[in-house]
C-alpha cells in the first residue's frame, strides 16, 4: 500500500476530528461539576450489560435486534478496519493476539458480522421508508448513515473478496465463507482488475470510516461514540432519588440557562439516538400534552449547539480557573429562555416524573433530572408556578401538608380506635408512616385505618407518631422547593432518631421512595423501610394473617410508578393478592415495568390537568378492558386518580377501585 497516503489520510481526518471534540470537550466544561467515577467495578458491569450487551434494546423485538445487530457486527468489523488502516502502512500488519490461529477464527466471526449488519441495515431502511413508525424523527440522516454503515460493510467483504482471488490460498479464504463466495465476483477478471478493485476497496474503506469519525459529531449519530461514556458515567443512585441542591454561596437556584446544568446533563444531550423509545408509553407524550422526552432532550441540544461557539470560551475560562471571567462573558450571551422559550412552561410542568423515559432509553438519558432542574428555576428562583400550586406550596410550608389542611388534624383518621402512638410507647419494632393523603384525604384514610387493622391482627408490634409526623417532602421536591424539602425531611429524621426507629412502613409508594431512596442524604441511615404490600405479602406468607373464602371475582392490579418502575417491587403486591381465596388477578395491557401512570406523580396530584385526554382516564379504559369488576392499587395517589376517573367515565356500575389493604381485610378468616 501507500503509507505517505495513509499517513496523510489519517493526519487530516484525525486532526479535524479531534477539534470537533475539543470543542464539544469544552461546551462540558462550560457545565457545571458533578462526580461520576465513584465505584469503578459497578460502573463496568454496567458498561458490559446495558453498554456492550445492549440490554434494554434487546427487551425489545424487530428495531431492538435490529440495534443490537449493528452494534455488534460494527464492533467486530472495527478490529478488521484498525488493522486495514495498519496494512496501509505495512502490507502485513496484524494486531497482537489476531495470529495465525486467532486470526483465522476471526475471518469467520468478521464475515458474519458484517452479515448481520447489512440484514439489519436493510431491515433499518425499511422501517423508516416503508413502515416509517411514529415515534422515529424520520429524516435523511437517518438514512444517510444507514447506507454510509452499509457501505463500510460491503467495502470491506468486496475487498477480502477481491484479496482471494488474487491469492486463492490465502490463509483466510478457507475460513471467510461470505467473502470467498464473493470471490466468484472476480472469476474471468484479469489480475489487474482484480487488483484495482481490492485497492480501491482498500481504500475507500479507510476513507469511509475515517469520514464517518467526522460526520458523527455533527448530527444525531454522535451517541456512536459518546452512548459507552454515558452508559458507564450513568447515575448509580436510585432513578427517582432527586439529586440534593447546595444553597449557600448561591443567588439562583435550579437550571435557568443550559451551562447551569451539570456536565452529565450535556452528555445526555449528545448522546440522544432520536430513537422515541422514551415517549412510547410517556403519559404526557400519549395524551397529548406538550411534553414528550424526546423533544425535551433535543430541543435543549439543540439550544447548546446554537450557543456553542460563546459557551466554547466559557468551558475554556473555566477550565483555567477564570470562574468570574466565565460567569461574565455568560451573563453577556443574548439567548432565548430555557424554560419559557426553549422548553415551554407547560411542558416541565406537565411531568408526572413516572419514569417511564428512563427505564426505556438504551442510553441512560436522565430525563427527569432535566425537568426537576428547570421546576427549582421556576419555582425557587423565579416564583414562576402555576396558579393552583400556590395552595399546595402554602399548605406544605405552614401545614406540613400539600392539602393545606390544619396541622392539628393529621391525627383526627385515628379517631377513638386503639391505635398506638409513639408517644405513647415510646419504642416500636416498625413506625407506620401514614403520610399526608392517609391523614388528610377522606378516601385514604379508610385504606390507612384497615392497614392498622391488618397489623393488629397480625399481633404486630407498630405504632405512628400522631401529630409529630410531618410531611416526607415528595410534592416539595418534585414540584421544584428543595429548600422546603430539606427543612421538612431534616426534622423528620430528627424525630425518627428521638424515637430509635429502625424499621418504617408506609402505605404511600411517594413516602416509601422518598423515605427510603432520599432520607439518607439527609442522615437516615440504618433505617429499613418498607412499603405495606411488602408487609402485608411477608404476614401472609407467616400465616399471621389468614384468609377465608370470598366471591369469586376478577382484580385488575395497577402498578404505581413510584413503587414498581422506580423500586422495582412488582411481586409483594401480587403475590398478596393471589394469597386471596376466588380472586383472579388480571393485568392491564402496560403493566410491571411499562405499566402506565395515573397522572398524579410529580407533584400533578396537585395541579390542574387541562391540555389533552386526561391520564387518569386514559388509563382506567385500559383497566376496563380487562373485564375486571374492581382495579386494586397499593398507592394513594394512584387510588384517587383511578376512583376520580371511574366515577368521570361513568364506570360506577361496573368497577371498583380498592388499596391492597382493602381487599385482604375483607377477606380475613373470620371478618
Amino acid at each position: 500500500m501507500n503509507p505517505a497516503a495513509m499517513a496523510v489520510l489519517l493526519l487530516l481526518s484525525l486532526a479535524f476530528f479531534a477539534n470537533t471534540i475539543a470543542g464539544r470537550w469544552w461546551l462540558l466544561r462550560a457545565a457545571q461539576p458533578e462526580r461520576r467515577v465513584d465505584r469503578p467495578w459497578r460502573r463496568l458491569r454496567g458498561l458490559l450489560v446495558l453498554g456492550f450487551g445492549q440490554q434494554r434494546l434487546l427487551w425489545e423485538r424487530g428495531a431492538g435486534l435490529m440495534h443490537a445487530g449493528i452494534f455488534a457486527g460494527f464492533l467486530v468489523v472495527s478490529v478488521r478496519t484498525v488493522t486495514l488502516i495498519g496494512r496501509g502502512f505495512d502490507p502485513e500488519f496484524q494486531l497482537p493476539l489476531l495470529g495465525a490461529g486467532a486470526g483465522l477464527v476471526y475471518a469467520t466471526v468478521k464475515d458474519l458480522g458484517a452479515v448481520i449488519v447489512l440484514a439489519a441495515v436493510a431491515y433499518g431502511l425499511w422501517r423508516r421508508l416503508v413502515t416509517r413508525p411514529a415515534r422515529l424523527s424520520l429524516s435523511a440522516e437517518g438514512v444517510l448513515i444507514l447506507l454510509w454503515i452499509a457501505a463500510l460493510m460491503a467495502t470491506d467483504l468486496l475487498g477480502d473478496a477481491a484479496l482471494f482471488s488474487l491469492r486463492p490460498d490465502h490463509p483466510e479464504a478457507a475460513w471467510a465463507a461470505v467473502s470467498r463466495g464473493l470471490s466468484a465476483l472476480y472469476a474471468g477478471s484479469t489480475r489487474d482488475v482484480a487488483d484495482a478493485w481490492w485497492r480501491a476497496m482498500f481504500w475507500s474503506h479507510c476513507a469511509l470510516v475515517l469520514a464517518f469519525l467526522n460526520y458523527l459529531p455533527h448530527g444525531k449519530h454522535f451517541h456512536v461514540l459518546t452512548s459507552l461514556p454515558a452508559v458507564y458515567l450513568r447515575r448509580l443512585t436510585p432513578p427517582a432519588a432527586a439529586d440534593p441542591l447546595e444553597f449557600e454561596g448561591r443567588e439562583t437556584f435550579g437550571v435557568g440557562r443550559i451551562e447551569e446544568f451539570s456536565w452529565r446533563r450535556i452528555l445526555d444531550m449528545y448522546t440522544c439516538t432520536e430513537c422515541g423509545r422514551c415517549n412510547v408509553n410517556c403519559p404526557t407524550a400519549v395524551t397529548g400534552k406538550p411534553l414528550a422526552p424526546k423533544s425535551l432532550i433535543c430541543a435543549e441540544r439543540d439550544h447548546l449547539y446554537a450557543l456553542a461557539p460563546a459557551l466554547e470560551g466559557v468551558g475554556k475560562l473555566r477550565a483555567q480557573g477564570r470562574a468570574a471571567a466565565a460567569a461574565a462573558a455568560a451573563d453577556a450571551l443574548s439567548r432565548p429562555r430555557l424554560t419559557g422559550d426553549v422548553n415551554s412552561e407547560d411542558a416541565i410542568w406537565a411531568c408526572t416524573t413516572c419514569g417511564w423515559c428512563q427505564s426505556a432509553c438504551p442510553v441512560v438519558i436522565e430525563h427527569v433530572a432535566h425537568v426537576v432542574d428547570q421546576r427549582r428555576y421556576l419555582t425557587m428562583t423565579e416564583a414562576r408556578v402555576p396558579p393552583e400550586m400556590h395552595n399546595a406550596l402554602r399548605g406544605l410550608e405552614n401545614n406540613s401538608n400539600p392539602w393545606n389542611a390544619s396541622a392539628g388534624g393529621r391525627a383526627d383518621w385515628i379517631g377513638d380506635r386503639p391505635v398506638p402512638r409513639m408517644s405513647d410507647k415510646g419504642k416500636a419494632r416498625y413506625l407506620f408512616f401514614v403520610g399526608c393523603a392517609g391523614a388528610f384525604d377522606a378516601r385514604n384514610q379508610d385504606v390507612v385505618r384497615a392497614t392498622c387493622g391488618l397489623f393488629d391482627r397480625a399481633g404486630l408490634d407498630y405504632a405512628v407518631l400522631g401529630l409529630e409526623e410531618g410531611c416526607c417532602g415528595d410534592p416539595s421536591r418534585r414540584l421544584g422547593h428543595e429548600y422546603l424539602f430539606a427543612a421538612q425531611a431534616r426534622q423528620n429524621v430528627e424525630t425518627f432518631r428521638r424515637y430509635g426507629v429502625e424499621k418504617i412502613v408506609t402505605a404511600c409508594p411517594h413516602c416509601y421512595n422518598t423515605l427510603r431512596n432520599e432520607y439518607p442524604q439527609f442522615g437516615l441511615e440504618g433505617v429499613e423501610v418498607l412499603h405495606h404490600s411488602e408487609l402485608l405479602a411477608r404476614l401472609l406468607a407467616d400465616g399471621r394473617l389468614r384468609l377465608g373464602p370470598g366471591a369469586s371475582a376478577t382484580v385488575a392490579y395497577h402498578d404505581s410508578c413510584y413503587l414498581g418502575r422506580h423500586n422495582g417491587v412488582y411481586d409483594a403486591p401480587r403475590d398478596a393478592l393471589r394469597a386471596v381465596p376466588g380472586l383472579a388477578l388480571a393485568e392491564p395491557p402496560r403493566s410491571r415495568r411499562e405499566g402506565f401512570c395515573c397522572g398524579a406523580g410529580g407533584g400533578r396530584m396537585f395541579l390542574e390537568e387541562r391540555l389533552g385526554t386526561r391520564i387518569n382516564h386514559a388509563r382506567i379504559a385500559e383497566v376496563a378492558a380487562t373485564g375486571a369488576a374492581a382495579v386494586c392499587t397499593a398507592c394513594p395517589f394512584c387510588l384517587t386518580m383511578l376512583g376520580d376517573a371511574i366515577k368521570e367515565t361513568d364506570r360506577a356500575g361496573s368497577l371498583t377501585a380498592f388499596d391492597l389493604a382493602e381487599i385482604i381485610a375483607r377477606h380475613l378468616q373470620d371478618a
